[in-house]
C-alpha cells in the first residue's frame, strides 16, 4: 500500500523522469566518448543564444540561479576541457567575457541534437493540445514550487 501511494506522488514521478533523463544523456554521451554535464550543455546553449552579446560569469549565476563558487567551478572545468575561453575585457582586465571555442560549438550542436531527440521521444503519442496543456501544468507546478521555496526562506 505504501509503495502504491509513493508511486502516485508527483514529486516521486518528477524524480523518476529526471533520473531517466540523466540516464538518457549518460548513455548518449557515453557512446560519443565524452560526458558533459547538463549544466555545461546549458551554459554552451546560453552562450550560443547570446553570441552577439558579451556574456560574463555573473550572467550565468543569474540565469541559472547558481552561486559564484558553483559558476566558477563549472567554468574552470569547461575551460580546462577546451569548451570555452575567458577573454579579458580591454577596459577592465578583471572582467572576463566568456566565449565558446570550436570544440564548444561542436559540443553545443551535438547537445542540441540530443535534446531534440529526447524531446521527440518524450512527447511521442501526445496530441499538440495535450503537449500545450502539459507545458502549462509544468509551468504552474514550477511556480508553485518557487512560491513554496520563497515561503520557506522567509
Amino acid at each position: 500500500m505504501q509503495n502504491n501511494r509513493m508511486n502516485q506522488n508527483i514529486g516521486h514521478k518528477v524524480r523518476i523522469i529526471n533520473n531517466n533523463i540523466d540516464k538518457y544523456f549518460h548513455s548518449s554521451w557515453e557512446k560519443a566518448g565524452v560526458e558533459p554535464t547538463r549544466m555545461q550543455c546549458a551554459t554552451l546553449h546560453y552562450l550560443r543564444a547570446h553570441k552577439d552579446e558579451d556574456v560574463f560569469q555573473k550572467d550565468l549565476e543569474n540565469v541559472f540561479s547558481v552561486s559564484g563558487a558553483t559558476a566558477t567551478n563549472i567554468l574552470k572545468v569547461m575551460e580546462k576541457d577546451g569548451l570555452i575561453t575567458r577573454v579579458p575585457m580591454e577596459k577592465d582586465a578583471r572582467l572576463k567575457k566568456l566565449e565558446m571555442t570550436e570544440k564548444g560549438i561542436q559540443f553545443d550542436h551535438a547537445a542540441h541534437e540530443n535534446i531534440l531527440r529526447l524531446e521527440e521521444g518524450m512527447i511521442k503519442g501526445f496530441t499538440e493540445e495535450e503537449i500545450t496543456r502539459f507545458r502549462e501544468y509544468l509551468d504552474r507546478l514550477t511556480q508553485n514550487i518557487v512560491d513554496l521555496v520563497e515561503e520557506n526562506t522567509k
